[in-house]
């Protein structure tokens, strides 16, 4: 059997009471706010509101006398400015934020604001480790599109990262959790990752949409995988919390958005794993860009 374990014996139930959340101040920045709180359940929840600034301001060479050496030259004066600026701006989206919630009359969500100057992959991983949030929720584009809050941050985090990334584009404006999508290739742990998604938005009402793509010319067993899998959430199936599609597919990027627009997805949640990124999931691979390009919210959950 491909599903060997029990959902009891490997799966640890995931509650969404530590939520982090990097801004860069621009509208996207708020827009995150405004998913994390819609998504948030009754129960005592903070915000961690993280900003990394540059911390490192490269002067180029003709501005100092000849045989100095500043290749990395660091500026306080302008460091201190940045720092500045971002505490000023720290506190308008806090206030904002704080707006928000007295509308959404949630009571139960606390909000803490953190600064760090440095690098931001390297800062939200650190981040994790040390609050150990339970999922990092970061917009995909940033001021200008051009900020750090970009596609690729946000993948790049997603890969490093050991718990839930959830990506929302910074336009995306439907604060709704109807469908979502799991694409699967009938990975091993398929039914640990499904399990993790419906502990995360059990207090939401929406269904699961289990799909593979079966492209021409592909001779598997995807109809028995497909069964075995459906048994391990017969009681979700039954009550139409989860639903499973083998799709004949052609061409991979246009079934995918066939797929989505039919049913009317709003997310798609993946298993992301050094062995399983993603490329995996189709024999001619499907990249994360794939998913990108739909502008939808993107969920990567790890092992």
């Amino acid at each position: 059997m491909l599903w060997e374990c029990k959902l009891s014996t490997f799966v640890k139930k995931l509650i969404m009471k530590s939520i982090l959340i990097p801004v860069d101040f621009s509208e996207g920045s708020l827009n995150s706010c405004k998913y994390a709180i819609e998504m948030t359940a009754s129960e005592q929840t903070i915000f961690h509101l993280f900003h990394i600034y540059n911390d490192q301001v490269m002067i180029p060479d003709s501005s100092f006398p000849a045989g100095m050496d500043t290749d990395a030259f660091f500026n306080s004066d302008v460091i201190l400015a940045l720092k500045k600026q971002a505490e000023e701006n720290m506190k308008k989206l806090v206030k904002a934020v704080e707006d928000l919630l007295k509308k959404s009359g949630k009571t139960n969500i606390k909000l803490s604001s953190l600064l760090a100057g440095g690098d931001p992959q390297w800062e939200i991983t650190e981040t994790c480790e040390d609050l150990k949030p339970d999922i990092v929720l970061m917009g995909t584009s940033g001021i200008g599109r051009k900020g750090f809050l970009k596609g690729s941050m946000a993948e790049k985090i997603m890969n490093k990262a050991q718990i839930p990334v959830l990506a929302v584009p910074e336009d995306y404006l439907k604060f709704h959790f109807n469908n979502l999508l799991y694409p699967t290739n009938f990975n091993h742990l398929d039914i640990y990752t499904l399990q993790r998604v419906f502990d995360l938005f059990e207090h939401l009402p929406f269904t699961i949409h289990v799909c593979h793509f079966l492209l021409d010319g592909e001779n598997s067993q995807a109809n028995i995988l497909m069964e075995e899998l459906e048994k391990a959430f017969e009681k979700e199936r039954l009550s139409e919390k989860i639903k499973f599609s083998l799709v004949e597919s052609g061409n991979k990027e246009e079934s995918l958005e066939t797929f989505v627009h039919f049913n009317k997805i709003d997310m798609i949640a993946f298993l992301s794993e050094k062995k399983h990124l993603i490329k995996d999931l189709f024999r001619h691979e499907l990249h994360k860009k794939d998913f990108f390009r739909l502008e939808l919210p993107m969920l990567a959950l790890h092992t």
